[in-house]
């Protein structure tokens, strides 16, 4: 995974879907012209054999990089009977995808065929590219030397269905010894597939354990690389006054944008010592300086978390304090400028 954390991760879902709209039209027009054209004339640079009943096959869209002509992005769609997927590929280097050249692909238009070779198997692309979009058909045939080697590491009886999955997420062997070696050997296959997917890879594990976080399980680190927890976040936290925190609790804090920055903003605002759940609280609450100072420009100095949060949900700023003074109600508690807000007495 991270593949770096600049590179998209995999997704697949088994669930019924249709080929985006969205997705096409971001190739322009082109796409649906090109699935048209390969269908109505039969053929793609000069031949476009019958598939077998059984093959596995489906359509792709392509871009890529005006920036990085060197990178493309790939993106699998397929239908079935029991459903489809969308899958989008991290971006690959040009030379991966065999057969197709920088020339054809930003040609004003052409037809093209090429091979996206995985350990897992092979996809045949054709179709066209044009400007450096493109889209059409492939067709994957799955690797039997590589059945045979997940067959020899206990993965026997493999579909030709989880071959795909494998050759899309690009799960190798090596990938499996590597995470054999950090610990993680009795793996089903679908796990394998979501520490490919995810980016899970030994050297991440390694510094998850470097940052004292050892015995996750794969679950539990695919969850921890979704969010963006490694080892720095882990020094993060701890900068922010934090000792070693749960997993969960770091993606708490990751998830409600808790910052070092944050936290001075409450301290400045007279919050101190708060703990993280009254942090994400504060933050969700969108409570800032701002309003506390408002509040206490008021004149009231002391403000408790809960009471500022009581305050913000009923919409009550040193705005509306001034008016309830200038109605005559110059004496009143929190609790009693809340109670005139709930009954509507003062706008």
């Amino acid at each position: 995974m991270k593949m770096p954390q600049t590179t998209p991760s995999l997704f697949l879902t088994k669930k019924r879907t249709r080929i985006s709209a969205l997705t096409c039209a971001g190739l322009l027009a082109f796409s649906a012209c090109a699935f048209a054209d390969v269908k109505s004339a039969g053929k793609v640079g000069g031949s476009h054999a019958v598939q077998a009943q059984n093959t596995i096959t489906g359509q792709w869209t392509a871009e890529i990089s005006r920036s990085k002509p060197d990178e493309i992005q790939m993106t699998y769609h397929r239908r079935s009977e029991s459903g489809g997927f969308n899958m989008s590929g991290a971006r690959v280097s040009l030379g991966e995808m065999q057969g197709l050249t920088s020339e054809a692909a930003f040609s004003a238009r052409a037809n093209v065929n090429f091979n996206v070779v995985r350990e897992a198997g092979t996809f045949a692309c054709e179709g066209y590219f044009r400007e450096g979009k493109g889209a059409g058909f492939w067709t994957f045939t799955p690797s039997r030397s590589f059945v045979s080697a997940m067959r020899e590491r206990g993965y026997g009886d493999l579909s030709d269905e989880d071959m795909l999955r494998a050759a899309l997420n690009n799960l190798t062997t090596n990938f499996i010894e590597d995470l054999k070696s950090a610990g993680y050997d009795r793996l089903e296959f679908k796990q394998l597939l979501r520490a490919a997917s995810h980016g899970v890879t030994p050297e991440f594990i390694r510094e998850m354990k470097s940052a004292g976080y050892q015995g996750l399980s794969m679950e539990e680190l695919v969850r921890a690389r979704n969010h963006n927890i490694n080892g720095q976040y882990v020094k993060e936290v701890r900068a922010m006054g934090f000792d070693k925190q749960p997993l969960e609790k770091l993606i708490r804090l990751r998830n409600h944008r808790i910052t070092r920055e944050f936290i001075n903003s409450m301290r400045a605002a007279g919050f101190d010592g708060l703990s993280i759940e009254e942090l994400i609280r504060l933050r969700n609450h969108e409570i800032t300086p701002e309003f506390v100072s408002g509040v206490k420009a008021e004149g009231y100095p002391n403000i408790p978390v809960e009471t500022a949060i009581r305050l913000k949900n009923h919409e009550i700023d040193g705005g509306y304090i001034k008016r309830v003074k200038a109605r005559g109600f110059t004496d009143l508690t929190l609790e009693q400028i809340i109670r005139l807000r709930t009954r509507d007495i003062i706008k």
